[in-house]
């Protein structure tokens, strides 16, 4: 047992008891734990310890619960709560049971056609409600994209953004190179140009749906989408629209793609 999951075990219990370690996303590690005697699980995702000795945990908490009252939207994994566990910082979520997209591309590769025009549309609506709400994702990833074998859920919204705000405005800026996937970050965040929005999320989205279809992210070198496989026009001006360099020319938020997702049904599937 690591001396992690037995500092997770102290601050956690006896409400909760610390079931096991899963696969890492990026720096945070991640434990599954259950709540006692029969409850439901929760995902408890621990902070690097760089980031974790900055943060201002009452801060943190705070930025939580109002992410909590702001993210109650079908498709939304919504934080619960924050805290630490010894030098660390940790945060939790509801557990959903399934897999993740992640998971999907590396078992799967390319997804097909339909599949992936449903998963977009689940987190095209889950970011809607969020951005409804004035809310970037800001680390949107395969890792975050939650399939509970009917949908498509997202996970960690507005995480990222909350870790920064509670940290001193000096290290406010590692936060995005620590914890968010730099292949998934827009040209201007990963200059260190501004906070996760809606634009931001829209370029992520593009690069999602350029791996579910191509089983790869975008590549400078990449062949167009059209020259991989034989896609419907408008989902190829969705994805390169969202893939715009310049933030401007992307959808302006999640809403607006959904309902150019598909023309013929109004971006439902």
């Amino acid at each position: 047992m690591s001396d992690l999951h037995s500092l997770l075990g102290d601050a956690l219990g006896p409400l909760y008891r610390i079931e096991r370690e899963v696969r890492p996303v990026g720096e945070c590690r991640m434990f599954i734990a259950v709540e006692l005697p029969t409850g439901p699980d929760l995902t408890v995702k621990v902070l690097p310890s760089a980031l974790s000795l900055g943060v201002d945990l009452s801060t943190f908490e705070r930025e939580l619960i109002l992410l909590a009252d702001r993210l109650k939207a079908p498709g939304l994994v919504a934080p619960k709560a924050a805290g630490r566990a010894g030098a660390f910082v940790y945060h939790t979520r509801p557990f959903v049971e399934g897999t993740t997209l992640h998971a999907l591309l590396a078992k799967s590769g390319e997804l097909p056609l339909r599949q992936v025009v449903a998963v977009l549309s689940d987190v095209l609506a889950a970011l809607a409600a969020a951005h409804a709400r004035d809310v970037g994702h800001g680390d949107l990833r395969p890792e975050n994209v939650l399939l509970d074998g009917k949908h498509a859920l997202v996970a960690d919204t507005g995480v990222v953004g909350a870790v920064e705000r509670s940290l001193p405005s000096g290290g406010r800026a590692a936060a995005a190179a620590t914890l968010c996937a730099s292949a998934y970050l827009a040209p201007e965040r990963r200059e260190g140009d501004g906070a996760a929005s809606p634009r931001s999320d829209m370029y992520a989205v593009g690069v999602l749906a350029h791996e579910m279809l191509t089983g790869r992210p975008p590549a400078p070198e990449s062949e167009a989408l059209e020259e991989v496989r034989s896609l419907p026009s408008w989902l190829g001006e969705l994805v390169r629209r969202c893939l715009a360099p310049e933030a401007g020319r992307r959808w302006a938020n999640a809403g607006e793609a959904r309902a150019a997702l598909n023309p013929l049904t109004g971006g439902t599937h």
